[in-house]
């Protein structure tokens, strides 16, 4: 009987198994919607961390500098908008600034405005699901 050039004979006891054997069994498996979930709350998490603290200077800190007044608040998220637009626009117009070019500009200063605001929000979510740590629970007090 005539074998194919590429036949070999194996026995039973050479055999050897593998499970899977295609590049998608090598990659990472896919995310579930559980694991996006996650995703989605350790990428919220993170942002907020970046804002936590001029969102607390511009409310709570507002509030309890011992010379606040209805609306200093806003003062500061103002004065953040106002930043926001100065560098992205403001500064970059002059009298050889193509309308073309301002209109740019000023898109860039709306979309940096939106993502200023994302973040203030993400630091709300943060103050909401996370726990502040005790200042009390952590120092020593000496009385004397």
């Amino acid at each position: 009987m005539m074998m194919p050039a590429n036949f070999s004979a194996v026995s039973e006891n050479e055999m050897t198994y593998v499970m899977g054997g295609s590049v998608a069994d090598y990659l990472a498996p896919a995310m579930g919607a559980a694991q996006w979930q996650n995703f989605h709350k350790n990428l919220i998490t993170i942002v907020g961390n970046k804002y936590v603290q001029g969102f607390l200077d511009n409310t709570v800190g507002a509030m309890f500098s011992g010379a606040w007044v209805p609306g200093n608040g806003l003062k500061g998220f103002g004065g953040q908008f106002s930043a926001i637009w100065d560098a992205n626009y403001t500064k970059k117009v002059n009298d050889q600034t193509t309308g073309a070019q301002k209109f740019g500009y000023g898109a860039l200063g709306v979309a940096n405005g939106i993502l200023n605001v994302v973040g203030n929000l993400a630091a709300i979510y943060n103050l909401g699901f996370g726990t502040a740590k005790n200042i009390v629970n952590d120092t020593k007090f000496n009385f004397v």
